[in-house]
């Protein structure tokens, strides 16, 4: 199946057909189109498509420093023909970092997604950069909280030593 959806009216004996575009076949040497597949809608069967996904709206991961990867392109599904579209919208607005969108997360109405549900389609990763940010933060944290434990440390030693000279 495509990854291109489209649809065509084809006459044939003057007769015309609603249909999908299903498979184009090129010529290995001269790549000449050679054959094309179609598919036949009728109002009342269910028809398989591979629709495209369309990404929506900036990801909060992403304003965060945060890198969008796409998984996945299209989504197969099964639908009436009456509720066909060009795409299937994809609201990721709130999509933030080292999370992911999965098929589970898609609410397409009228129609049934045929992929696996667990199927990641889009994931917020953490750059380079940040990673590195993240991982100096801590030491950097670190080393004054340890500073500051030192002359704390020093203090209560030298009382310890004092008492057993004033007993004396």
């Amino acid at each position: 199946m495509l990854d291109v959806f489209n649809v065509v009216e084809a006459t044939i004996d003057g007769k015309p057909y609603r249909c999908v575009l299903k498979d184009l076949q090129f010529d290995k040497v001269s790549d000449k189109l050679i054959h094309v597949d179609f598919l036949e809608l009728v109002e009342d069967k269910k028809v398989t498509v591979t629709l495209p996904l369309k990404f929506t709206g900036a990801p909060a991961g992403v304003k965060a420093g945060g890198k969008l990867v796409t998984k996945m392109k299209s989504l197969k599904v099964k639908l009436l023909p009456k509720y066909l579209r060009e795409n299937i919208e994809l609201d990721i607005t709130n999509l933030e970092l080292n999370e992911n969108v999965r098929v589970q997360d898609v609410k397409a109405d009228n129609m049934e997604i045929m992929n696996s549900p667990r199927i990641p389609i889009a994931s917020i990763t953490m750059t380079r950069q940040l990673k590195q940010e993240e991982a100096a933060a801590p030491k950097a944290g670190a080393a004054p909280a340890a500073k500051a434990a030192a002359p704390a440390a020093a203090k209560a030693a030298a009382p310890a030593k004092a008492a057993p000279a004033a007993k004396k």
